[in-house]
Order: C-alpha cells, then structure tokens, then sequence
C-alpha cells in the first residue's frame, strides 16, 4: 500500500511539474508574441489618444496604422455619431452646425493631417475621411509631398509651427483652399 501511495506521488508530481512547465513554456511564447506586437499596439494606441485630440475628434469612428500610414474616418452623421458617443449630450442641431461654421471640415482635415505627423514622428502619411450630408471629403498628405507644397523640411515646419503651417494653411481661407486642392477631394 505505502508502494503504491508513493508510486501515485511520484507520478502525480511528475504529471503536475511536466504541465506546468508546458504551461510555462507556453506563457513564455505568448509573452515574447505579445512583446513582438506590443510596439504596433502602443503606436496605434498613441495615435488613437491624438486623433481623439483633433477638431471633432468625438466624431471619430476608426484609426487604423498600417506601415506608417494612419486612416482616421469621421462617422457619417449625428446618428452615427450618438452610436460611438452615447454618453453625449450633444444636440443633432449643435453637431450640424459645427460643421457648417467657418469651413470646419476643411479645417479639420488640414490641420489634424498634418498635426499627426507633427505629434507622431512614426507617421509619414496621413489620410482622413469626413462624410458630410450628401459628400465625402478626404484628404491623404505624405510628409515627402508636404515639405515639398511649403517649402521646408518637416523638422522645420514641426520648429516653427504657426509661421510654417498653421497660420498660412489653416486659419488663412486662401492657404486652406490651395492646400485642400492639393491634397484633398470631394466626392
């Protein structure tokens, strides 16, 4: 009988510490997968939190990252704007005329284009969609075009923001419709 305990323990243990290394061995592969990964996921996490920073940045409904190129796309009207931000109390009325004052959805694309290549150095492309009523509008920048459209290095438009970029493409209604026909279509 004491044979036959001890012959169970020693299997027993055998079968518990045989597992359990298998278990380890397989955390271990998933942790060096998750540590492969993590880089890509930490990147599309940061450009998430800075698309959610952007103009209308609730309105946004998906950031996808592929090989330095970020997608942010708009949701296409209120209703769809209340499925991704249920919590909000923000009127169909107030979220329309957002994006009926003073060129919005020409400023938006302009200015957060380019603002995540600013913010997000891994970045070298951008392209953003807005639905709105009845059109789509889109924009797709590259930093190599863009340096060449204003005449500088992305390093110096990044140094000196306002004079560069923000002043001359964004706030001024010329420099926006000249930057908008370069890069931008309606559809």
């Amino acid at each position: 009988m004491i044979k036959r305990i001890a012959l169970l323990t020693v299997i027993a243990s055998t079968l518990l510490f045989s597992c359990k290394n298998s278990q380890s061995d397989k955390n271990s592969k998933e942790k060096n997968t998750q540590t492969e990964t993590k880089p890509k996921n930490e990147k599309l996490q940061k450009l998430e939190l800075e698309a959610s920073r952007l103009r209308a940045g609730g309105s946004i409904k998906n950031v996808e990252l592929d090989n330095g190129k970020a997608t942010i796309e708009y949701v296409k009207d209120y209703n769809e704007y209340k499925k991704v931000n249920p919590q909000s109390s923000l009127s169909k009325s107030m979220w329309e005329t957002y994006w009926e004052t003073g060129e919005a959805v020409k400023k938006a694309m302009v200015d957060g284009s380019v603002k995540l290549m600013k913010k997000l150095d891994y970045l070298n492309e951008v392209n953003i969609k807005i639905p709105y009523k009845t059109k789509t509008y889109s924009i797709d920048v590259k930093k190599s075009k863009l340096e060449k459209f204003v005449g500088s290095d992305f390093k110096t438009i990044k140094s000196d923001w306002d004079n560069k970029f923000s002043n001359p493409y964004v706030y001024d209604d010329n420099g926006r419709n000249k930057f908008f026909t370069k890069f931008g279509t309606v559809e």
